[in-house]
């Protein structure tokens, strides 16, 4: 049994994952002992997952940690974050590193009851963004409690944006994760958007399960 599991999505970000690996896995094994950083790789041939990869991990490691983080490879936080946010304990979700005050996005802490209860992120989120805010959102729909981190001491890897124009299909799941769409639901109507999609029903295939570190490990996949 892990007292955390860190998650890390992961697609062709070597270099960053390699500084991640030399600068911030020190500081983790230090502060938070008992902890293994599962990086989950996808395969080539489809967009970006973040959501469905993340899943991946929650899924791998049910009942075997008491806390789940994401942490988004080029997002390194600092020692003083580390012994001080990253400890904490007692919360029910907590927004370490966002965008804005409407996402769950770069780095998380939550308890792993807690994640499956809104039953995790939604797999049908291809390319950039949105899962963040829906997972904000599952979370507001449950009464899940957010706590905020004051300390915004982070390096972000340099990196290109490979943001998309939402078309089609794409634009109709953006808007089904917009306030004024979800305010109009019921609560029936909101756990039935809930488990439509999600931890439930995560489909994937383990391509390659590695150790790269003494507390590193790779999970490729197919989702």
């Amino acid at each position: 049994m892990y007292e955390n599991i860190i998650a890390i999505p992961f697609r062709n970000r070597g270099a960053h994952l390699e500084y991640f690996i030399k600068n911030t896995v020190p500081l983790l094994q230090e502060y938070l002992p008992n902890s293994k950083i599962v990086v989950i790789e996808q395969n080539e041939g489809k967009l970006f997952n973040r959501g469905a990869l993340l899943n991946v991990a929650f899924k791998e490691y049910e009942n075997k940690t008491k806390y789940f983080f994401t942490n988004d490879v080029d997002i390194n936080p600092s020692l003083e974050i580390i012994k001080s946010i990253y400890t904490k304990e007692d919360i029910e979700m907590f927004r370490i590193k966002s965008a804005h005050t409407v996402s769950l996005g770069g780095i998380i802490k939550v308890k792993h009851d807690i994640i499956f209860d809104i039953n995790g992120f939604p797999n049908n989120i291809w390319g950039w963004g949105i899962e963040d805010r829906a997972l904000y959102h599952r979370c507001c729909m449950k009464n899940i409690n957010i706590t905020n981190n004051p300390n915004q001491s982070f390096k972000i890897m340099p990196h290109r944006s490979n943001a998309i124009t939402y078309t089609g299909e794409k634009k109709l799941i953006s808007d089904m994760w917009m306030p004024n769409y979800i305010d109009s639901l019921d609560d029936k109507q909101k756990e039935e958007m809930i488990m439509s999609t999600g931890l439930n029903n995560i489909e994937y295939t383990i391509l390659e399960r590695k150790m790269i570190h003494d507390v590193v490990e790779v999970i490729k996949v197919d989702i």
